[in-house]
């Protein structure tokens, strides 16, 4: 019976290892586009957060523009993949993509969202300190991980004209608990709540405070929802209680017959035309 217990001590924390090492910045994804695939001149900028982590990003100028979209990428994706979305953008506006911690050329280690809020605000104070006149007004674009950072940055930090929200989760236990089985099998009891007990324990603060279950209801600005209908991590359920959190103006979309972060891809043109309308009514 105690070798019983041992070897399903040694499972556990063998599934415990491989869920972190996943989820914590295992392996950071490949940068495989750039600027210059779509004809845009981009300046590579470099920029610390406030625990010292080195992140990279391009600043993409539109000539007379005194407005900035500031894109924050998903979970194991890194700023070329939010670029090919978002490109045709930077007609209008300039455009902000830079790499979370972890991911493409940034150094440090993800942290599924929880610290990535500093990289935000490390973020936007170097845009308007370099890029006063190109960043008079900011709007935010997040998908996935990178719409619950820019939402609680729009919480916490204020200043956000706008806020656009792609495959945004409702709470941060639930998403996790959903990937950690779907990607490598883990269960949520006892190994991700243990992870994730550690994890606010570390920084003394709830892991929900940085999900929209908690900052939806302090988010006044526009803001426009896009969810994909087949969207098994973030569903379309909660989607809607994020909508209903919300303060100020906003709208829901729903993708039909899309999963998750496939918004761009299964909407095609309305896709497009849905992200620039927002903009030019709200920004």
């Amino acid at each position: 019976m105690f070798i019983l217990y041992v070897l399903c001590a040694v499972v556990l924390l063998a599934a415990l290892a491989l869920f972190v090492r996943h989820a914590a910045g295992g392996r950071q994804s490949p940068l495989l586009t750039l600027p210059s695939d779509y004809g845009l001149a981009a300046e590579e900028v470099f920029f610390r957060a406030e625990d010292g982590v080195r992140l990279e990003g391009w600043f993409i100028p539109c000539f007379g523009a005194d407005k900035t979209i500031v894109l924050c990428h998903g979970f194991d994706m890194n700023k070329g993949d939010i670029l090919k979305r978002t490109h045709y953008l930077a007609a209008k506006y300039n455009l902000f993509y830079f790499d979370f911690r972890g991911s493409g050329n940034s150094s440090g280690r993800s942290a599924i969202g929880l610290d990535e809020s500093r990289d935000l605000r490390a973020a936007v104070a170097y845009l308007k300190e370099k890029y006063p006149a190109q960043c008079r007004e900011i709007a935010l674009y997040g998908l996935c991980m990178g719409a619950a950072v820019a939402s609680y940055y729009t919480a916490t930090c204020g200043g956000v004209k706008c806020l656009l929200l792609e495959s945004a989760y409702y709470s941060f236990k639930n998403v996790a608990k959903r990937w950690a089985w779907s990607h490598v099998r883990v269960p949520y009891f006892p190994l991700v709540s243990s992870f994730l007990f550690v994890q606010e324990k570390k920084r003394g603060k709830k892991v929900e405070s940085f999900a929209l279950k908690e900052t939806a209801g302090k988010i006044t600005c526009p803001v426009l929802i896009v969810q994909g209908e087949r969207d098994r991590l973030a569903p379309v359920k909660k989607a809607r209680k994020i909508y209903d959190a919300l303060r100020g103006p906003k709208e829901l979309w729903v993708v039909p017959d899309c999963g998750h972060t496939s918004c761009a891809k299964a909407g095609g043109a309305a896709y497009q035309n849905k992200i620039q309308s927002f903009f030019e009514q709200n920004f």
